[in-house]
């Protein structure tokens, strides 16, 4: 088991004060009132302490207890281990001094009488241990006490009898040098894997490099030969070597990184004549660094609150917990249960004889769905422009990449993060610990006109065929409130199909002003069928709900009526309308998948240590989308228009792909936050789509060109690049 003790510094000032409460001193307490009986007093005594009623209990004691232990230190020590120990109360059963041993003998009888050991039976509750029973027994004494007379009346004496206290009548493992100890058995932390079972998140041992000066005999030449060999400079060297810390400490000066090969240990090993020493250290430790650094998260000291919310768990000071992502979400999962064993501390610092232990359960491991390469290639196409790729699949709705710009890593919240660096990160006005795929909202933009066009198939009596006319300008709300399309040419006469092919607003604006006049809630009613305006219910991870605008909506946040205007404005993803990159992913996923929507899948497994399922998780279906197969055919055919037709907004992104995609682009204006998003959302390929991918970059002029790249290299990547015959 291993145990983790407190410094040994602490456990040394700890057996000082003991000395110092054994030694005597303070004032002696007066003779008090005691009970004549013996099995009295014992009862008495464990009473008071059921009550922690410490200052009653030190009243009974006999006078060379006292004489020991003065009254304050009593008190103190008798807290101290109750929370130490983690005792929430105790039940006693006295048995009686008559009682005689299977020998015949009366037990703890001297021969003049004067002595007398009571036997009881004590159950400490305890929060960590649970009940703790333990038999024992209170020794008492016979002492003759003045009983002080009235004034006119002469002294006169009784005998009383008195507990002749020790420390181990609290627990009989305590003798009078030893200390109750609470020794920490911190488990194994699950491990966080991918799909195909590639360590995301691991704890492991790392060797530590680093210098014992007592065992240096040349200064210069273990400064220089560490220097060189380690590749850090001699002034962190010299610093390690002429520490103020005792000679005998072994001062770390490199931590080498995890999987370091043996040839790199054994070069440290072959210093030892020089004062080195290789120690190995179990640590947290993100592979793939900053990869995936917002939905692994990272681990803290825990906070003096979680530490009183916690402490039954066995959780001290200086003790690291999940702070966010899966680390932070799941953290109950993967910490496992912590062990303790409670003995007493000799004044040497070592275990001396168990009171109570309790073993610890190992955490759990959990695999994730996502897949650590496309991961990186979300990345790196990513770059540095502040956005966040999506990647899932359609099939079961698995998430397979979640990638977010700029990211932090999440190593260096273990390896110990300066307040100057912290501080960098949280002033960044990018905000680097912002997850942006599941907590960042944006109007969706053009990628919203599928829900348009399904409200108006289904309900604004539209078909397949219907057309519209595809103007530069829009005056269907009157020439005051006139819309520009983003194109300046007449496209003519579109179908809902060819509208999405040229992304042409005015198409979804006729669309919605048909609707609203009918009842102004069909578009929103049907926005939140397809998954916006509520978290689309991730099994993992925190999320924003996005907004769904009605006329309900608007009163309340806005104060204002409801217009047609509104409705319009929100048909191509504009206005008031605002959604998480993961919601738009979620909604083509629904589309590619065969018009369910479902919750997205992160965590695909709990497993117990070793690998054996605990738990296979799936995505849960939320409703089937309020479509029918021809509208959701109709969609489906004008996304593949827009990268597979001359006439499509993308169709140059995907020109000479070997990928067979269908998919949107969208440029939404965001006046409060003073640029441009862009988007462009794609499945691949077309005939049995196994990816979606959403690119969302928080400014830019142009989905098509600078999302799309992305996503083809990532649809590309994933499919392995194998030529894709095109009907």
């Amino acid at each position: 088991m291993a145990l983790n003790a407190r410094p040994a510094l602490l456990a040394l000032a700890a057996l000082a004060l003991l000395a110092a409460a054994c030694s005597g001193g303070g004032d002696e307490a007066g003779p008090t009132e005691a009970p004549e009986n013996p099995d009295d007093t014992a009862e008495r005594f464990l009473s008071l302490w059921k009550d922690e009623k410490f200052q009653e209990m030190y009243t009974l004691l006999s006078v060379d207890a006292r004489a020991a232990v003065d009254e304050q230190r009593f008190i103190d020590r008798y807290t101290a281990i109750k929370e130490e120990a983690r005792i929430d109360g105790l039940d006693y059963d006295i048995g009686s001094s008559s009682e005689t041993d299977p020998a015949g003998q009366t037990p703890g009888v001297d021969d003049s009488g004067e002595t007398r050991e009571v036997p009881f039976t004590v159950t400490f509750h305890t929060s960590f241990f649970g009940d703790i029973e333990q038999e024992n027994l209170v020794p008492l004494v016979r002492e003759t006490v003045d009983i002080n007379p009235t004034p006119g009346e002469e002294t006169q004496t009784r005998d009383l009898w008195r507990v002749a206290w020790k420390p181990s009548v609290y627990f009989k493992e305590l003798d009078e040098v030893s200390l109750v100890h609470f020794f920490t058995d911190v488990p194994r932390r699950g491990t966080i894997f991918d799909r195909n079972r590639k360590e995301l998140a691991v704890d492991a041992s790392l060797a530590v490099v680093g210098i014992v000066p007592d065992l240096v005999i040349d200064k210069e030449t273990t400064i220089s030969r560490l220097a060189a060999t380690a590749g850090v400079s001699e002034a962190d060297v010299r610093a390690a070597v002429e520490t103020t810390l005792p000679s005998y400490y072994f001062i770390p000066v490199k931590t080498l990184p995890y999987g370091a090969p043996p040839e790199e240990i054994i070069k440290f090993q072959n210093l030892v004549e020089l004062g080195v020493v290789v120690r190995d250290e179990v640590r947290r430790v993100y592979p793939n660094g900053p990869s995936a650094a917002h939905t692994l998260g990272y681990m803290t000291e825990i906070t003096e609150e979680q530490l009183t919310e916690r402490a039954d768990q066995g959780f001290q000071p200086g003790d690291r917990v999940g702070a966010v992502g899966i680390e932070g979400d799941k953290d109950d999962i993967l910490a496992g249960e912590r062990g303790a064993l409670l003995a007493t501390l000799t004044p040497e610092g070592s275990i001396g004889r168990e009171i109570a232990e309790k073993p610890a359960v190992a955490g759990k491991d959990i695999v994730l769905t996502i897949d650590i390469n496309v991961q990186k290639t979300a990345e790196q196409q990513l770059g540095e422009r502040v956005g966040s790729i999506v990647a899932m699949d359609p099939r079961d709705n698995s998430v397979l990449a979640l990638a977010s710009f700029p990211r932090f890593d999440p190593n260096a919240f273990i390896s110990g993060l300066s307040s100057e660096q912290y501080n960098v990160l949280v002033n960044d006005p990018r905000q680097p610990f912002l997850h942006r795929p599941l907590l960042a909202t944006y109007p969706p933009a053009s990628t919203f006109k599928v829900v348009t066009a399904a409200a108006g198939l289904e309900r604004g009596g539209f078909n397949s065929g219907s057309t519209f006319h595809c103007v530069p300008r829009c005056t269907r709300l009157g020439e005051e409130f006139a819309q520009n399309n983003w194109q300046k040419v007449d496209r003519g006469y579109l179908t809902i199909a060819q509208g999405l092919m040229a992304s042409c607003n005015p198409v979804f604006f006729d669309i919605a002003a048909t609707l609203d006049p009918i009842d102004e809630n069909i578009l929103p009613e049907f926005t939140r069928a397809f998954g916006y305006g509520a978290p689309t219910g991730i099994n993992a991870l925190d999320e924003a709900p996005g907004v769904v605008p009605d006329p309900k909506w608007k009163e309340e946040n806005i104060g204002d009526y409801w217009y047609t205007g509104d409705a319009v404005n929100m048909s191509i993803g504009q206005g008031f309308v605002s959604a998480t990159p993961l919601q738009i992913a979620n909604v083509y996923s629904s589309l590619a998948g065969g018009g369910v929507l479902r919750k997205p899948l992160l965590i695909k497994s709990i497993s117990e240590p070793g690998g054996a399922a605990a738990q296979e998780l799936q995505a849960e279906t939320i409703h089937p989308l309020p479509i029918s197969p021809g509208t959701l055919d109709t969609i489906k055919q004008g996304l593949t228009l827009v990268t597979q037709s001359p006439g499509g907004t993308s169709y140059q992104v995907f020109a000479g792909s070997s990928v067979d995609a269908a998919g949107k682009s969208g440029t939404a204006e965001d006046i409060g936050f003073g640029a441009n998003h862009v988007f462009f959302v794609a499945y691949a390929n077309r005939g049995d789509p196994s990816i979606v991918v959403l690119a969302a970059l928080e400014t830019g002029e142009s989905g098509s060109r600078e999302a799309g790249p992305m996503v083809r290299k990532v649809l590309e990547t994933h499919l392995g690049g194998a030529a894709v015959a095109v009907p």
